[in-house]
């Protein structure tokens, strides 16, 4: 099963405006310059990679990229065809919820279609389980799923909440957290709005099970979920897997890191970390802030 929600999403916009291209330009259409343009229009739209960030009105900013693109790849043969791309993009940025086409009078009604954005959401709407926000600081959010599943009179709300919260159920409710969470994201990117980031929590003992472990991260394996979420781990866990974790960030994957009564001060440890947790009566908090000149890091406490 594909748990990359993102993935598909943007997969599913992608067939649709090819679709949509191929009832244009009919037998004009060149797939391969087509989706050139398709592909820079998805960094830009939805993983807000751009080289023009300063230029705050989307339209702008996306034409500013066109335009780059077609004086990289535009030729005197084709030029023209190049133009009308950018020319029904015009519409395109409008209405970009699409459903697949596959014939000409359906272009209309899939251009007025808004409905991809509700399918994912119901699809993946539960009364079970939610999401909980904790600002850490500013636009920075911890993400934790609650559940309103029905369990037996008989069983404790010790025995419940342990169950809930270690061993498999444990590992496996991180699937949902991850789904959700890539959800929002996904849903913040639909309106524009990359300013909110969030950090998702994690089981130590996946880093034992290769398989799982790499399931849970290709969840997240896309440049929106990568620039929006970012994975809590402890010092403890991080020394023990510092190999597979600086793998994983030269991937492109964040963490944010929680120190523990295992950390020896060492500030020169914490540089790939973009958010430091730090309990705030503790020593570490008091001599991370001293040297918080010297960290790129934001220091958070928790």
């Amino acid at each position: 099963m594909n748990y990359n929600i993102i993935m598909q999403y943007t997969d599913y916009i992608t067939k649709s405006f090819l679709n949509y291209f191929k009832i244009i330009f009919k037998n004009k259409y060149k797939k391969e310059l087509t989706l050139s343009f398709i592909e820079l229009y998805i960094n830009v739209r939805y993983y807000n990679e751009t080289n023009y960030i300063n230029i705050k009105d989307f339209t702008n900013r996306l034409n500013k990229e066109f335009i780059d693109l077609i004086n990289t790849i535009g030729t005197d043969d084709n030029i023209d065809y190049l133009k009308n791309i950018v020319a029904a993009f015009g519409y395109l940025t409008y209405f970009d919820d699409l459903n697949y086409v596959y014939e000409e009078v359906d272009v209309i009604d899939a251009l007025v279609g808004d409905n991809i954005v509700e399918i994912f959401n119901d699809t993946l709407n539960t009364k079970y389980f939610n999401l909980i926000e904790d600002r850490l600081y500013r636009k920075l959010y911890s993400l934790s799923l609650t559940h309103d599943v029905k369990i037996s009179n008989l069983y404790s709300e010790y025995a419940v909440d342990r169950a809930y919260n270690t061993g498999i159920i444990n590992e496996d409710k991180l699937f949902i957290t991850y789904i959700l969470g890539s959800l929002l994201a996904l849903n913040n990117a639909i309106n524009l709005d990359f300013s909110k980031h969030y950090v998702l929590p994690f089981a130590s003992s996946l880093f034992e099970k290769e398989k799982k472990f790499a399931r849970l991260f290709n969840s997240i394996n896309n440049p929106l979920a990568k620039r929006i979420l970012s994975v809590r781990i402890t010092y403890q866990d991080y020394m023990k897997h510092q190999s597979k974790i600086n793998e994983l960030i030269n991937q492109g994957y964040v963490f944010g890191l929680e120190l523990d009564d295992k950390y020896t001060g060492n500030v020169t440890e914490l540089l790939l970390f973009p958010y430091i947790l730090v309990h705030e009566d503790s020593e570490e908090y008091e001599m991370l802030i001293r040297e918080k000149d010297h960290l790129k890091s934001r220091i958070i406490k928790i």
